[in-house]
């Protein structure tokens, strides 16, 4: 299993679990180029990315909780107003949406239900600074129907589509939108992800 992380703080769940981790760096350009070098010269069938997010209000989000991207959008990719977003015309050749849906999707769902490990599949945004703003957390919630947000999943979802790279992206609540003054519950989140792969590292084939 080949695991992409943002950092080397997401990184440490797997550090005695035996697996492939490959830092990719913060930000959607960074974990792209970097994303995109990993795939070109290690050609995998497919890789996961793991890290914290940020639960977007009006989900029933936790700390700790686990998400699934089915699709990730660059949120910050149009025009922004106060109030709305607004996207550029249709007539400009403008991508800002991935999905990462396929077999093995399915299959990881399957196995960690199977090993009891509950988690919520949806929409994740990336975004180039994370939200402290609840107005900006809720418009983006409510506009793209979202579950949480983070700032690299669309980046190395491009990459893995330009690679032909089959993409899996799990998150851990780390905080919430709503509360941008309440601490990150970051070992708490980083605990979910370890018991997660743990799971499907004893299934994966």
């Amino acid at each position: 299993m080949l695991i992409l992380v943002p950092t080397e703080l997401e990184s440490s769940p797997f550090k005695d679990l035996g697996l492939s981790v490959e830092i990719v760096g913060m930000g959607p350009v960074e974990s792209a180029l970097s994303a995109y070098e990993i795939f070109k010269s290690r050609s995998p069938r497919v890789a996961f990315l793991a890290g914290l997010a940020g639960a977007y209000p009006e989900r029933e989000l936790a700390c700790g909780d686990l998400v699934l991207a089915t699709e990730e959008i660059f949120g910050d990719l149009a025009v922004c107003y106060p109030e709305r977003v607004v996207p550029f015309s249709q007539e400009l050749p403008v991508c800002n949406r991935v999905s990462p849906r396929s077999p093995y999707l399915e299959k990881v769902i399957c196995l960690l239900e199977e090993g009891g490990i509950s988690l919520e599949a949806g929409s994740l945004v990336t975004v180039c600074c994370a939200s402290r703003d609840p107005d900006r957390s809720l418009l983006f919630g409510r506009r793209y129907e979202a579950l949480a947000e983070n700032m690299e999943g669309f980046g190395v979802g491009l990459a893995a589509q330009r690679t032909g790279v089959y993409l899996i992206e799990i998150r851990a609540i780390s905080n919430l939108l709503e509360k941008p003054e309440d601490p990150w519950e970051v070992d708490k989140a980083l605990g979910a992800l370890k018991e997660a792969f743990e799971c499907l590292k004893k299934s994966w084939k």
